[in-house]
């Protein structure tokens, strides 16, 4: 039985000790099948992370990302790996112990499919309403710490698109151009726990929402079936669902987290509504905080053409 081989890509940037975590499941594994590898992609300091791991970790390959967000150094990783499969995971995942050697088993029997969606399941609980967690326990999501990819299929999609420059919104843009190429598969015991993160302020809200229109931009409104009724669908459902959630388990911290939100989604409802007038509609809601934040005010003033749009730099 020949199985492909595998390029297990994480990205991190000074969390030595969530990366710890997440390697030490993957380790005796990797350690016992020489058709796998681990490659680390760092977007604080290489250095510190490599005599950090050292010892008996000595077999992960620590380089150094681009620092230009997680899209970015998701593609560094993966340009400087060797393997048929790609496994992208993040440090702060806990892995399943076979994970690996369930998706080599399903793309060895698979040659059909191009990208295996794993499992997703949270751990711990949400203490607020900023809190939140990337869950997938049933499919259809493909979020970028848990899924494997074939490198051919990657290249052909030009990898992740490195203009959102932050961790939202660069999963969803990879599964929206990959769905048009090669059916994904979820398997469900391709599992990782991930636990709650604490996203708060206006400023983790404006990334979210910056990064969606850049999405909407690059694919157009058509092609994508966001409308003005969407985005006040999902702020009512926030506002009911998730705060409902909330109140019933008596986790209220951060309450403003729910406002944000909820305007948040009525200013892109706006936008999409007048989406002619989308570059200065978002610089007025949304004036840049960063170099993230100007980075996609740039792209969005940009008049290229719909083939150049879509094609990731």
């Amino acid at each position: 039985m020949i199985l492909p081989t595998v390029a297990i890509v994480i990205p991190t940037r000074n969390r030595t000790g969530f990366l710890k975590r997440c390697l030490s499941k993957l380790l005796p594994y990797v350690s016992s099948h020489p058709e796998c590898s681990i490659t680390v992609s760092d977007d604080g300091d290489a250095s510190v992370t490599r005599e950090a791991l050292g010892g008996e970790m000595g077999i992960v390959q620590v380089i150094q990302g681009p620092r230009r967000g997680p899209a970015a150094n998701r593609n560094c990783g993966a340009a400087h790996s060797t393997g048929e499969l790609l496994v992208f995971l993040d440090d702060d995942c806990i892995p399943e112990e076979n994970l690996i050697e369930i998706y080599q088993d399903a793309a060895r029997k698979s040659p059909e499919i191009g990208v295996f969606e794993g499992r997703i399941s949270a751990t711990g609980k949400a203490k607020g309403f900023a809190d939140g967690c990337p869950g997938n326990e049933t499919g259809g999501y493909l979020w970028s710490c848990n899924f494997a990819i074939r490198r051919e299929l990657f290249n052909r999609i030009h990898g992740f698109d490195d203009r959102f420059p932050f961790a939202a919104v660069e999963d969803y843009d990879l599964h929206f151009r990959v769905k048009q190429l090669s059916p994904v598969l979820f398997l469900r015991d391709a599992r990782v726990w991930h636990g709650y993160e604490r996203r708060a302020g206006w400023k983790a809200v404006k990334h979210l929402i910056l990064s969606d229109l850049l999405f909407l931009h690059i694919h157009g409104l058509e092609a994508t079936h966001k409308t003005p009724l969407y985005c006040i669908r999902m702020a009512v459902r926030d506002l009911l669902v998730n705060g409902s959630r909330c109140l019933r388990a008596g986790t209220v911290k951060d309450p403003g987290q729910l406002v944000f939100r909820f305007w948040a989604y009525l200013q892109e409802s706006f936008i999409i509504l007048f989406w002619r007038y989308r570059v200065s509609l978002a610089r007025l809601f949304y004036p840049p905080c960063c170099p993230g934040c100007e980075s996609i005010h740039s792209v969005l003033a940009a008049h290229d053409s719909p083939a150049e749009m879509r094609k990731p730099t």
